[in-house]
């Protein structure tokens, strides 16, 4: 069914991206360049194409980490401040001392909003804060060759991530390290609030505020790990998320060879191919998308399947959840996908998404039938190139891309049926 001049045409498709263009950061010229040069490759077996634009401000999503972490650490600064007066070696008044102790809550209160409400939910709250980028998504159009009943979007990302400095140098210690200081930020937070509660009432306790300080200066080296989490030097994403899009032209350019085969192409259903712009910046582009065709989507009976970090032919993940952001996919399709692809490859496996979140989210978030799969298994471990320089052509199998292709074709032919 896919024979190997397909599956060289979409990893060729991976190299000349990463060799002739780069990384691609969003909003920037190189994610415009490979939009242009995904659509050019659309033209050839699509009927209509075209790139929807619109702004957004990428460094908004985690470009404020840093900045938040030297929050939490000015806070533990004032806690000591006022733990110092406590033990007579500097002198502070009360109301300074009430004013630092309030401060800082209010610090770490700023840091853990930001956390929650941009990062972990991909809520664009903070934006405002951050300057605006353009970016295009870039959409292509295969019409059924009968009356369209329903249309079917496979989607993808073609921008690429800032490199996670915290995942290349301490791996998976790093992800610990990450959860860890969720902890710590909250231990801090309920102690300076412990502290004024007990100022409040007149109750000195030194002893047990002294132990809290020492735990608290424990958690710093944990601040400069967030400070240091990623730097801003985008990775090649060939493996998150090239191919995605390389299997996105693999279905176009297979149905474009068999549109007279009526056993294969689609009769009544319209196919959508989109790679999104700006989802390493937090879902820009699949949340752009949504709110433009949102009513068009569930008036067609849209479906979607979502694919993001393909590499290996031992790895099949379909995606029933996305915890971090609360989204919850469809089991219509992620157990039809399922069934798939366990003829193809029995080693496939349903599992959540444990952190982070893929464009899938933004469709299941709105009630639209989609599940999202790819070969990233961040339940059970890190692999090294995940948003790192390791990032290469070389870690994607082309047999792969060839296994995802047969996955999305065949479930197309059980939709159009």
């Amino acid at each position: 069914m896919i024979d190997e001049k397909l599956m060289d045409y979409m990893y060729d498709f991976i190299k000349d991206i990463c060799e002739n263009i780069g990384p691609r950061e969003a909003g920037t010229e190189q994610e415009l360049l490979a939009g242009d040069k995904i659509e050019a490759e659309f033209k050839k077996f699509c009927d209509t194409t075209n790139q929807e634009e619109y702004m957004s401000s990428p460094h908004a999503f985690l470009g404020g980490i840093r900045y938040n972490a030297l929050l939490v650490l000015v806070a533990i600064i004032l806690y000591w401040l006022v733990l110092l007066n406590d033990l007579s070696m500097i002198f502070l008044s009360s109301l300074l001392e009430v004013t630092f102790l309030i401060l800082a809550i209010i610090l770490i209160l700023i840091a853990v909003s930001y956390f929650i409400l941009e990062v972990m939910k991909y809520y664009e709250v903070f934006d405002i804060f951050f300057p605006k980028r353009k970016s295009r998504n870039v959409i292509g159009i295969i019409n059924p060759s009968g009356e369209a009943k329903r249309d079917m979007i496979f989607s993808t990302h073609h921008d690429s991530a800032f490199e996670f400095n915290t995942f290349y140098y301490l791996k998976r210690f790093g992800q610990v390290i990450i959860n860890v200081g969720y902890v710590g930020v909250a231990v801090v937070l309920i102690g300076i609030i412990l502290k004024v509660i007990f100022l409040f009432l007149d109750i000195s306790l030194p002893l047990l505020f002294l132990v809290l300080g020492i735990v608290f200066a424990c958690f710093t080296p944990i601040v400069f790990v967030y400070v240091f989490f990623h730097g801003y030097k985008p990775v090649l994403g060939a493996f998150d998320n090239l191919s995605g899009v390389a299997v996105l032209l693999g279905i176009g350019n297979y149905l474009a060879s068999k549109k007279n085969d009526p056993s294969i192409f689609p009769q009544s259903t319209r196919v959508l191919l989109v790679s999104f712009a700006g989802e390493e910046a937090g879902l820009r582009g699949s949340k752009r998308y949504l709110r433009a065709h949102e009513d068009e989507l569930k008036k067609n009976n849209a479906v979607v399947v979502n694919m993001d970090s393909i590499g290996s032919t031992k790895v099949i993940i379909i995606h029933d959840k996305e915890s971090g952001i609360g989204a919850k996919h469809d089991p219509r399709v992620y157990e039809e996908l399922y069934d798939i692809a366990k003829k193809i490859n029995p080693s496939v496996k349903i599992a959540p998404l444990p952190f982070g979140a893929t464009d899938g989210a933004t469709f299941s978030k709105a009630s639209i039938p989609c599940a999202s799969l790819g070969s990233l298994n961040l339940v059970d471990e890190l692999v090294p190139y995940y948003h790192t320089r390791l990032d290469t052509p070389d870690v994607v199998e082309k047999e792969a891309l060839g296994q995802f292709l047969k996955i999305c074709l065949e479930y197309l032919k059980r939709i159009d049926k």
